[in-house]
């Protein structure tokens, strides 16, 4: 693999993951912190998947 063609890897990668942080964002804005798509909690484990079964969520309570 060239040069050029690792920089435009590595910035493909940073692309997606900077797309599933800003999904992220904003659904946690929406209150939707965990289960499934789309959740904060999705969207961290789409960015790494080494992260299920290593997070314990705490959604905050919204008072009502």
């Amino acid at each position: 693999m060239t040069d050029d063609n690792q920089i435009d890897a590595r910035l493909t990668t940073l692309q997606q993951q900077q797309a599933l942080l800003t999904q992220a964002l904003a659904a946690a804005l929406q209150g939707q912190w965990t289960g499934a798509p789309p959740s904060v909690e999705a969207f961290l484990y789409a960015i790494d998947p080494n992260l299920p079964g290593t997070l314990i969520l705490d959604p905050p309570l919204v008072a009502g």
